[in-house]
């Protein structure tokens, strides 16, 4: 008796097995996630996408879409529907290819709009720009606006080459399971062409982010904190926590031998970060990251750009204990800032605060009333443009298109 319920058991699980094999087999293969540019460099790019099932990964490339060569890919994560890799090496600097996305030799998106532009060479003082932005991924059903925002970025007449994420990548904990409907498919149409490079957030946080945010992405060093450059800027990014960075200690040892190692080699040294440091908006000072501020005053960072408060706001010149450098006083355009850098807050790529209004003329929420540059609340994303040793800065409105800040600055 008992052998012929073991029996009739084993059979049983073998038709359950077979059942399940069969159903995934009888699957029809779908496109989950857009493809998107993970990294591209000088010679080398990433590129990304999500089907329901495993299958053959491959894509085809060329700066013609006459005249295209196959790479095989491969699947390289299977925790929310299957995510394809492929990578893309001897590339040619600063040239426009093509691409198209395959599964079982069948295609699975292509077109005009498919395509990424390789990194000009390093220490190279030819043109680029890219585009800086927080707190994107807020869902629209509860106010957010990320597809608005990626809309005006895809119609800016400059392209960026690439882009930064100032935190908060995805509301409200940072789930993988998120990333798709908050924030992969309204920015679908320029992840596909412009690579992005985000930090992570104090809501990143809320999941795990060595199970999340670092499966979602693929960059250099630990993740947490990491830097890459592009032409003849470096850019820094770190890892703010809340409260507290994320292993502080590290983490400062990491950014001072960082900073000492590419002293000199670069024009432009970008830092950016979450969360803010002095600041007059809604959110308190963060002393966390004012401990930094000797840092990033005494090894010729430029700019320090940070998300978290969900407005604008462009603040004067700090010195390296948070002081106004009342010799810059012409806020529209700069020279090179010596023993000091500028601090911008731009954490309303998706989501504004509200019910809140800065006030200029008082500036109630702020101890020190003549720090800031710049307010602006609504929706809106930063882009900087670089030719050699002149930058060209620019705050714009999500929704008009309005440019309603901008600066230069000179070395």
């Amino acid at each position: 008796m008992i052998k012929k319920l073991s029996i009739a058991i084993l059979l049983f699980i073998s038709f359950a097995f077979y059942k399940i094999e069969y159903s995934e087999k009888k699957k029809s293969l779908k496109l989950e996630r857009e493809p998107y540019l993970q990294t591209v460099f000088a010679d080398s790019a990433t590129i990304s996408w999500k089907t329901n099932i495993i299958s053959k990964v491959s894509l085809k490339y060329g700066e013609s879409k006459l005249e295209m060569k196959s790479v095989d890919g491969k699947v390289v994560d299977k925790h929310v529907n299957i995510l394809n890799e492929v990578v893309l090496k001897g590339l040619k600097p600063n040239t426009k290819y093509f691409y198209e996305i395959y599964n079982n030799d069948s295609l699975m998106a292509g077109g005009d709009s498919y395509y990424f532009i390789s990194s000009v060479k390093a220490k190279s003082k030819e043109k680029f720009s890219f585009y800086a932005m927080g707190d994107i991924g807020q869902p629209k059903a509860k106010g957010g606006f990320p597809d608005i925002t990626a809309n005006q970025i895809n119609k800016l007449e400059t392209r960026p080459d690439f882009g930064i994420g100032l935190g908060d990548i995805v509301y409200p904990i940072g789930e993988s399971k998120k990333y798709d409907a908050y924030f992969y498919e309204p920015m679908a149409p320029i992840l596909r062409n412009i690579p992005f490079y985000p930090a992570l957030g104090n809501h990143d946080w809320y999941s795990d982010p060595d199970e999340n945010f670092k499966r979602e992405w693929k960059l250099p060093n630990n993740e947490h904190y990491y830097t890459f450059s592009y032409g003849n800027s470096f850019f820094i990014a770190l890892d703010s926590r809340e409260g507290g960075f994320y292993k502080f200690r590290k983490q400062k040892a990491w950014l001072e031998k960082t900073l000492k190692e590419n002293q000199g080699k670069y024009d432009w040294i970008f830092v950016y970060l979450h969360h803010n440091g002095k600041t007059c908006s809604y959110k308190k000072d963060y002393k966390h990251v004012m401990k930094l501020y000797d840092v990033f005053a005494e090894n010729n960072i430029d700019f320090v750009l940070n998300g978290h408060a969900h407005t604008y706001e462009r603040l004067r010149p700090y010195d390296k204990n948070g002081n106004i450098l009342t010799k810059y006083s012409d806020d529209e355009k700069y020279p090179e800032i010596e023993n000091g850098f500028i601090s911008i807050t731009a954490g309303a790529g998706g989501k504004l605060k509200t019910p809140w209004t800065p006030d200029p003329s008082n500036q109630k929420n702020c101890k020190d009333g003549d720090i800031v540059s710049k307010f602006y609340h609504k929706g809106h994303f930063t882009t900087f443009e670089i030719v050699g040793k002149k930058l060209v800065f620019k705050g714009i409105d999500s929704e008009t298109g309005e440019v309603f800040d901008t600066f230069t600055m000179e070395k």
